[in-house]
């Protein structure tokens, strides 16, 4: 009987041993996908605003997205977030050039998270490129919700920062 009772708890143990390592696996492999899907959107923006293409960056967004941008203005809901970006694109005497750093993906839970990268975007007059005439570089935080499960930015913030960073990388304060 002892023997018995001893193999039943054996496998009971091997199997929710197997049963949890399974559950970690699959956690594992979801949190690697969400992290893919989050950057792959953040080189999608990138490739749009180089290619002045807001369409393609668009779809991103939910229907009640908020944007703060480096000057601090609110942009609310995605008709304004578009003609925020159409200002970029649509400019007549201005061009840019830009450019992000590596995105850091921050998984809050299945459903939200927060990513951030580091941006600049050189301005320039359209008939004289090599006249830069500002230089804005700065750090963008986005926050994303799996909604039906596609992930979508819910909020922007967009600050100026003095360098820009090729990688973000946490500092410790001694």
């Amino acid at each position: 009987m002892k023997q018995a009772c001893l193999y039943l708890f054996c496998g009971f143990f091997l199997f929710t041993s197997c049963k949890k390592e399974n559950q970690y696996n699959q956690a594992e492999m979801s949190f690697k996908a969400d992290s893919l899907a989050l950057v792959t959107m953040i080189n999608t923006r990138e490739k749009a605003m180089i290619d002045k293409n807001i369409d393609l960056v668009l779809p991103q967004f939910s229907e009640d997205a908020t944007w703060i941008n480096s000057q601090g203005y609110l942009f609310e809901g995605k008709k304004e977030l578009e003609k925020f970006h159409l200002m970029f694109s649509e400019n007549d005497s201005l061009d840019y050039y830009y450019e992000i750093g590596n995105p850091k993906i921050r998984l809050l839970d299945r459903y939200n998270a927060i990513a951030y990268y580091s941006w600049k975007m050189f301005w320039f007059k359209k008939e004289n490129p090599a006249d830069t005439t500002f230089k804005e570089i700065g750090l963008m935080t986005l926050n994303a919700q799996k909604q039906n499960e596609k992930w979508k930015w819910v909020a922007v913030t967009n600050q100026h920062t003095p360098w820009f960073y090729k990688n973000i990388e946490p500092v410790n304060i001694e």
